[in-house]
């Protein structure tokens, strides 16, 4: 093996471990978030200020769970989280969310599942 084949092993070792929040869904081949988000506390309370549960045109139907893991039905509504609220939590790029239960409700849009929940 050559010393560049080397080190373009290196390189793109290094780039492998850049989205802690993410993995491969080998369903789709693209990268999609995991079960479960691993937010900060200051990044929670950035998202809930941002996003007001008590906005009731975001409210999805009752029959919306409010738990990580539960999957969402398949007609609720989901919207993308604003920018500002992905330049201080880029590990919730990849997910959507809705409110259910007065709380904010983030949502992986390829599985339909529940990844956090922000009372």
């Amino acid at each position: 093996m050559t010393c560049r084949a080397v080190m373009i092993g290196f390189a793109v070792a290094g780039f492998v471990g850049h989205a802690p929040a993410q993995n491969v869904d080998p369903r789709i081949g693209v990268i999609a978030p995991k079960a479960q988000l691993e937010l900060t506390p200051e990044q929670k309370t950035t998202i809930l200020n941002t996003v007001r549960p008590a906005d009731t045109k975001l409210k999805a139907p009752g029959n919306v769970p409010a738990s990580v893991g539960a999957e969402v039905p398949p007609a609720t509504e989901l919207y993308f989280l604003p920018d500002n609220v992905l330049a201080t939590a880029p590990e919730a790029k990849g997910v959507k969310y809705t409110v259910a239960q007065n709380r904010v409700v983030l949502v992986d849009p390829t599985t339909m599942r529940i990844v956090d929940v922000i009372p």
